[in-house]
């Protein structure tokens, strides 16, 4: 009798434990289930024009609070991320965002998509004019919570988008004198909106920023290579540099290079003292459709003056 009672609690133990397993089991297949459906939200109503809803409808019940998304040069809030994909929608009226491969490893989901569309205006520094698509590939790492977007990491091959969208001016030597003309336009105007993203994008991994002066100046250069511009050059001279005045006077283009002409005022934040207004001329070159060249000249002399506060 004894024994019986010992194994009739042996086998109720043993099923409590499956149905624990199974109830837990079952609740992690309802969470999956919930998280596909949101990732399926995300790519095929939020990041793919659709006349049924927009973005910010779709994805604000979505998102986890905290949630950030985060490329190699940006990390971008919620409603950063929702606002970029409503200006998405308007330049690029027949956006797609197509997944191909979802792989799932407990909370984690991993995305391979195919992006294509066919942008009309400036598209991250780019002018388009409706007629041009591209079509790459994108990888997505998106960390998942009850049905929720907690985080990001994505990698977008916009490389390959820039080259599609920019002609490489093989034609003739007057398309390609455009073409220059064309990038190094994008490049200073990313760089004039502060958008990091768009200037890593147009530049070329063995770019040179070339600018001479007093060494004593943190960020004279040369700086030699697209990391080390934008990890050391770039930084140093946002934290002692600040444009008052940019007015360009002329602009010019000749196959691979363009060549500009203008009057600037800087401010020198270290000493607070504001340089004179003086010329300056800037030599850029391009190469497989990105900016290699940043030939800077300036009044060195009055920048570093400015900067000694003298």
């Amino acid at each position: 009798m004894k024994k019986i009672t010992t194994l009739s609690i042996a086998l109720m133990a043993i099923f409590g434990v499956c149905q624990a397993q199974k109830n837990l089991s079952t609740k992690k297949s309802k969470e999956i289930m919930k998280n596909k459906e949101a990732i399926n939200a995300f790519y095929n109503q939020a990041l793919t024009v659709n006349d049924d809803t927009r973005p910010t409808t779709i994805l604000t019940p979505l998102m986890a609070t905290g949630y950030k998304s985060s490329s190699s040069t940006a990390v971008k809030s919620a409603e950063q991320l929702m606002e970029q994909l409503e200006f998405f929608w308007k330049i690029v009226p027949d956006l797609k965002w197509e997944p191909q491969t979802i792989v799932n490893d407990d909370n984690i989901y991993i995305v391979r998509s195919l992006a294509s569309g066919t942008p009309n205006g400036d598209f991250m520094g780019i002018p388009t004019d409706g007629k041009k698509p591209f079509n790459i590939m994108t990888i997505d790492m998106h960390t998942m919570k009850d049905g929720k977007f907690v985080s990001t990491y994505h990698v977008e091959d916009w490389a390959t988008a820039m080259k599609q969208l920019i002609p490489k001016g093989g034609n003739s030597s007057k398309d390609e004198a455009k073409s220059t003309m064309d990038i190094a336009n994008a490049f200073m105007s990313a760089m004039g909106k502060g958008d990091m993203e768009a200037m890593s994008n147009l530049m070329h991994d063995d770019m040179v920023w070339q600018n001479a002066g007093d060494k004593s100046l943190p960020w004279i250069g040369p700086w030699k290579g697209k990391k080390v511009i934008l990890k050391d050059f770039l930084p140093s001279f946002g934290a002692n540099f600040q444009t008052i005045k940019w007015e360009p006077n002329d602009a010019l283009s000749r196959g691979d290079t363009a060549a500009y002409f203008g009057q600037m005022i800087g401010l020198l934040k270290t000493s607070n003292t504001k340089t004179s207004e003086f010329t300056y001329a800037l030599r850029v070159k391009v190469k497989d459709g990105k900016v290699i060249l940043w030939n800077w000249f300036e009044d060195s002399f009055e920048v570093s003056r400015a900067y000694h506060n003298k």
